[in-house]
């Protein structure tokens, strides 16, 4: 896979992404908060995510907690059998995930887990705004980085989603997935604070 570090944010931030993965938000409108990028040929999805950080929510528990969120934002309930957080890695310092990273990183977190969601990708209207089936649902495979940045009141999300074509939790999972993630991870960078309010 050929990468190539892009600019996000306007510049604020960068990381590597595949060639080919084409920027979002040039084919419809992203919030100003993400950054989005997408592969046509797998219908893979890169979305990097700028929230407010959530000071009640513990570093051991933050992984959980923003895959649940964006699993309730893709319409399944955490109770469904559509859901699964297969793993959970410890919460660990920033400097020892993220390569480029420098003391600016303070005393950054980064709270990562791995599952599976089942999602009607698609939308239930036409551009007309008429109503459409929904595609049957696929099994998505989701790579989440919580990385907390206390010191900016920030968590900066990072999630890669990957279309399978069967049910990954019976061994099919493509690899190409975590490698990506481990490579945006790894190549992330922050080249402007004033991003977060500062």
């Amino acid at each position: 896979m050929s990468i190539r570090r892009r600019p996000l944010f306007g510049g604020a931030m960068a990381c590597q992404i595949p060639e080919g993965w084409l920027d979002v938000s040039d084919m419809r409108q992203v919030p100003d908060h993400q950054e989005c990028w997408t592969s046509s040929e797998t219908g893979a999805l890169l979305v990097i995510e700028i929230l407010e950080y959530q000071s009640a929510v513990s570093n051991e528990a933050a992984a959980e907690y923003f895959y649940k969120d964006l699993a309730e934002s893709n319409g399944i309930v955490s109770t469904s059998n559509d859901l699964q957080l297969t793993s959970l890695s410890p919460p660990t310092a920033g400097r020892s995930i993220l390569v480029s990273s420098d003391e600016s990183w303070g005393d950054a977190i980064v709270c990562r887990g791995t599952g599976y969601q089942k999602i009607a990708q698609g939308k239930e209207v036409d551009a007309l705004g008429n109503p459409r089936a929904l595609p049957e649902a696929s099994w998505v495979t989701v790579h989440l980085a919580c990385i907390r940045l206390p010191h900016v009141t920030t968590d900066l999300l990072v999630t890669v989603s990957w279309p399978q074509q069967t049910n990954p939790q019976q061994g099919s999972e493509n690899g190409s997935s975590s490698v990506l993630f481990q490579s945006v991870l790894a190549s992330l960078q922050i080249r402007d604070w004033s991003l977060f309010g500062g």
